[in-house]
């Protein structure tokens, strides 16, 4: 599957990126399913997430990004919303998930690194949408791969853990 080209996404009108909309297209309604949102910056992934039904473990380094989420959702969403202060490379374990979220924190060595990390949060069937390196393509091996866009040396892939 491509990723969602439709006018409007990852734009001003809908300012999601068309990597978290396509995985929102794949995964669906999130009652009872657990993200993590590694990298929160504006909060737009995670406030989407929230408004699907989703509980949102949301990590970023500004504990503004959290701020931001509370004050553009709605306040029945806000018991399931879990901030985390802090960065992938400074965390020994992420929360167990159905999805995890990772815009730009396996990019990189760091990201290499705590591919583990990654691995070992997702539930079985578990979904991650990332942004690799294509030298971490083979990261995958053995995953089912829903979507997948080359954007220079960068991937952006929907993928399915086994």
């Amino acid at each position: 599957m491509r990723h969602d080209t439709s006018p409007g996404v990852g734009t001003a009108r809908s300012p999601l990126t068309p990597l978290c909309a396509t995985a929102l297209t794949l995964v669906g309604r999130g009652e009872g399913r657990t993200a993590v949102v590694i990298g929160c910056a504006q909060g737009v992934e995670a406030i989407a997430l929230l408004r699907l039904g989703w509980t949102v473990v949301g990590i970023d380094e500004d504990p503004g990004a959290h701020e931001r989420i509370r004050a553009a959702t709605d306040v029945t969403s806000f018991d399931r919303l879990t901030p985390v202060v802090g960065s992938l490379g400074h965390m020994t374990r992420l929360p167990a998930a159905d999805m995890v979220l990772a815009r730009s924190a396996l990019l990189g060595d760091d990201g290499r690194a705590k591919w583990h990390l990654v691995v070992q949060a997702l539930r079985p069937g578990g979904y991650l949408a990332a942004r690799l390196t294509v030298g971490s393509a083979g990261l995958l091996r053995g995953w089912e791969l829903l979507s997948e866009r080359y954007t220079g040396t960068t991937l952006e892939v929907v993928a399915r853990r086994p």
